[in-house]
């Protein structure tokens, strides 16, 4: 069947016969004979064609040339003008014109140009493609001069998969035979030009496919049944220090860690059963040289049709430097980063072992509080290098002469602490403390000069003394005290008389709590740039203590005293609404919004109305709830994880921001971050000090960076100093900083001058 369409679209006109004319036996052969003649040409002409056709297709190599080469050898046969590919989009379900042929290249490109896709039953090929008939127009509008079109739908296995259009300035309707003769090669040709484009897909595919896999930044290799392997990338090569010819005679087993062989091994059988897809795991590889690298690894099987396995694909991810820098952090999580020491993290959770196996054994053990007594005078006479280095110093002579079943830790600052095992009496803890009051006195050359200390030392026995770790470390310290109250290099024991807090302390503790009511604190900010932009994007609130007596306290001095006495919840509420009314009034002098980051002490945290109090400060002061940023330290997330989880997603649902403060010296793992809703990460001022000239600083600081792109965090740096500190952060996409380098913390009523200062520098 064919469609007669005229000008008109949907007009049919009726195909007219032609009457057979008599003729006489004088006028050459009779009608009959010549219609066999011309059926016997026609019919040969189609054979040539199909011949031509078939040629063209058996020898096809690129598949849009092999359809054009195609076209025209039709074209050239029917006498017609030009021809165009219409190929279905299986997915859109539209016809786009995709190639065509004319010996008047320049009309039929006008002609494609015009071509718009076209569903089925929309013009001319969307309605070949909707009836699968062909169609035939005589009167076809356009500028083309080709007036006359033939398109015939090219079927696939019954399906309709495109259509070819012929193009000419005339064109007789074409006879049953010549119709069917042209959809069946129109059918051949467009099959024939569909395969040919899978292939050319499957060809770029596989090339694709090959150059990803060789200029992969990651090794990937397939492995054989027997755990051989059977490809290898470049990068692999490379990570392993083999050659590929070298690999290929290996099995991952004879590369690998002699202790990490077995560590896939389970997931791996898993995986030939066929009960899981893939899996992660970590281990360590050897170079060829013998050296370790670890390597994370995802590994799949690939299958046959029938579910045979053929091998198992490996992507391999080279994380050494990733492994030493979290095990960089995690040391530095539990030992003191100066000296090597055990940090007060890990001797707490090592006092509370002891004391668990003491009170079980009915053993004892005694604690010594040791705090260096001329170490500020040096520390600020020479500077903070000599005192570095004399903390390095005393560290290494104390920790070669204690017993190696002891522990010896610093706490901060001049403070070292040591948990002496087995010592039945206090005549035996009073022999180790006053050698180490030797120890402590032999002179230390510092910057060319011998520097001499002393130490006071206050001892605690379990279970004479206390019987949980808190109270031992508290009877210590008080001990300590009164040494330092008695003059000095010597030791004090800890008895019912000592007690109460020492003088000084005390008297901290009572100026405290009328602190606030003489409107003797007040808060300094300190500007948070954005490294990008270099724009302020908010402050860090700092709580400053001017005494009438003591002068201006540093908060080491009464910080800690405030957090022991409980004073810190009150003070902390006040440091709060403190800096959410000056916001505030920022806002109100035309500052723009900017955060307001707040600390938020362990004490503070633990309070059961916390989330209730901030809510009420919110409202009373107008502080719009985005802009306030509470900084918490580590420590506040490891004693019921659950419920500090609950109360951090608590406060995050008032739309206050979180912070993790001082981060990488507490105890917190990477991953445990990963369990609370925390917007923020500040790296430590310790680690930024380091750079440019320390390793183990930049390598955690990156480490720390890349927690923060994988977690989705802010990443805020502490204590910038220099311009070779903000270059390395800029550099390793840190988002904030804050420091010196840019600006000190300052009063409330300076900054806004600074900020309108810094705006117009940056505007110029």
């Amino acid at each position: 069947m064919i469609l007669v369409k005229g000008h008109q679209r949907g007009a049919v006109r009726k195909t007219r016969r032609v009457g057979i004319q008599p003729h006489s036996a004088d006028r050459g052969p009779s009608p009959e004979v010549r219609r066999r003649n011309r059926a016997a040409q026609g019919e040969l002409e189609f054979l040539r064609l199909e011949r031509d056709v078939n040629r063209i297709l058996l020898d096809a190599v690129e598949a849009e040339a092999t359809l054009i080469a195609a076209l025209r050898s039709v074209c050239d046969a029917q006498g017609w003008a030009a021809a165009q590919y219409w190929r279905l989009d299986p997915v859109a379900g539209v016809l786009r014109s995709h190639a065509g042929w004319s010996a008047d290249e320049e009309r039929l490109r006008a002609v494609m140009r015009r071509a718009i896709p076209t569903g089925p039953g929309e013009g001319l090929a969307g309605e070949v493609l909707r009836t699968a008939e062909p169609l035939w127009v005589s009167d076809l509008p356009g500028e083309s001069g080709w007036n006359c079109a033939l398109l015939v739908p090219v079927v696939d296995h019954g399906t309709t998969i495109g259509v070819i259009e012929f193009l000419a300035a005339g064109m007789p309707q074409p006879d049953a035979p010549v119709l069917e003769f042209i959809r069946a090669l129109a059918a051949r040709i467009g099959g024939c030009y569909t395969r040919l484009l899978t292939v050319e897909r499957l060809r770029e595919s596989e090339k694709i496919y090959t150059n990803m896999v060789e200029l992969a930044a990651i090794g990937i290799s397939h492995v054989d049944v027997d755990g051989r392997f059977v490809h290898v990338n470049g990068r692999l090569c490379d990570m392993l220090g083999y050659t590929r010819d070298e690999l290929l005679q290996l099995t991952a087993r004879q590369v690998s860690h002699p202790e990490d062989i077995l560590i896939t091994e389970k997931n791996r059988q898993r995986l030939i059963r066929g009960e899981i897809d893939s899996f992660t795991a970590e281990k360590r590889y050897l170079r060829k040289d013998g050296t370790p690298i670890w390597a994370h690894l995802t590994v799949a099987s690939s299958r046959s049709v029938d579910g045979r396995r053929l091998h198992d694909i490996s992507i391999i991810e080279d994380i050494t430097e990733r492994k030493e820098a979290q095990s960089r952090v995690q040391y530095l999580a539990t030992h003191d980063e100066m000296t090597g020491l055990a940090n007060r993290t890990l001797f707490n959770e090592l006092i509370e072992h002891a004391v668990a196996r003491e009170r079980r054994e009915n053993g004892r053990f005694a604690v010594l509080y040791i705090d260096l007594d001329r170490f500020k005078i040096i520390n600020d006479t020479l500077g903070h290098e000599a005192g570095d280095q004399l903390l390095k110093d005393m560290a290494a002579r104390l920790k070669a002469n204690v017993r190696g079943s002891d522990v010896l830790a610093r706490l901060g600052g001049d403070e070292f602490v040591l948990m002496a095992t087995q010592v039945p009496d206090r005549p035996t803890a009073a022999l180790i403390a006053r050698k180490l009051l030797l120890l402590a006195l032999k002179p230390v050359e510092i910057a060319g000069q011998q520097c001499r200390v002393t130490a006071s030392i206050g001892i605690a026995m379990f279970p004479d003394d206390a019987t949980d770790a808190g109270a031992l470390m508290k009877a210590a310290d008080m001990a300590m005290y009164r040494a330092k109250e008695e003059g000095k290099n010597g030791l004090q024991f800890y008895s019912a008389d000592i007690g109460a807090i020492t003088e000084k302390r005390l008297r901290i503790e009572t100026a405290l709590r009328s602190a606030m009511l003489n409107d003797e604190l007040s808060l300094h900010y300190q500007a948070k740039v954005d490294m990008r932009s270099g724009e302020i994007r908010g402050v860090e609130a700092l709580l400053r203590w001017s005494h009438p007596e003591f002068g201006a306290l540093s908060p080491t001095q009464f910080i800690p005293v405030a957090e022991e006495s409980g004073l810190i919840v009150p003070i902390g509420h006040w440091v709060i609404t403190t800096a959410c009314a000056q916001a505030v009034a920022w806002l109100r002098q035309g500052l723009p919004p900017l955060g307001m980051a707040v600390n938020l002490s362990p004490l503070q945290f633990q309070e059961p109305n916390l989330v209730e109090t901030l809510a009420r400060v919110l409202k009373d002061t107008g502080m719009p709830p985005e802009l306030l940023e509470l900084e918490i330290t580590e420590s506040v997330m490891l004693h019921d994880m659950d419920e500090a989880a609950a109360k951090l997603t608590a406060i995050r649902d008032l739309g206050v921001r979180l912070a993790i403060d001082d981060f990488g010296t507490g105890y917190s793992s990477l991953s445990q971050l990963k369990r609370f809703p925390i917007d923020t990460v500040k790296i430590d001022r310790s680690f930024i000090r380091g750079i440019p000239t320390d390793k183990d600083d930049m390598a955690i600081t990156e480490a720390i960076l890349m927690l923060g792109r994988t977690l989705g965090v802010t990443i805020v740096a502490e204590g910038v100093e220099t311009g070779e500190q903000e270059a390395f952060l800029t550099r390793h996409a840190c988002h904030e900083m804050q420091g010196f380098h840019f600006s000190r913390p300052i009063p409330a009523e300076e900054f806004a001058a600074f900020y309108r200062a810094h705006s117009v520098a940056q505007a110029t």
